[in-house]
């Protein structure tokens, strides 16, 4: 019995330590003007079980640049302040540089380009096809 309580407290151990492990830094940059939209990497605070807070970092997008098409689109559709969840079907991965992975995208697109956006506080979702310059 005791070697199986030694055991599952280990367990217990050993998953308590790596669900506090912190996620990937982004490589950077940190701030972004791509296509007349201006992108931001923000901190986020997530509410994990059991009473717990993780910090996440995501990319934003925080404004635009006015008379820019994109900037209208941005402005009539909300989107300001929601997170980007995807670029073209690709996820963003901070190893990369989130928003430099979104520069790259939009470099080499051929034709508009589709973001999906995500509001935490709201859970409202959408995607948007902005043109590529």
């Amino acid at each position: 019995m005791r070697p199986i309580l030694a055991g599952l407290a280990l367990l217990l151990a050993l998953a308590g330590a790596r669900a506090d492990i912190a996620p990937t830094p982004d490589a950077g940059p940190f701030l972004a003007t791509i296509a007349g939209l201006e992108f931001e990497i923000q901190n986020v605070e997530v509410k994990m079980p059991p009473g717990y807070t993780k910090t996440f970092e995501v990319a934003v997008l925080t404004g635009c640049t006015a008379g820019h098409a994109n900037c209208w689109l941005a402005a009539s559709r909300h989107l300001i302040g929601m997170e980007v969840e995807s670029v073209d079907g690709e996820d963003l991965r901070p190893e990369l540089g989130r928003l430099h992975q979104i520069a790259d995208i939009f470099a080499h697109a051929k034709g508009p380009v589709k973001i999906e956006l995500y509001r935490r506080d709201g859970g409202q979702q959408a995607t948007v096809s902005f043109a590529r310059r």
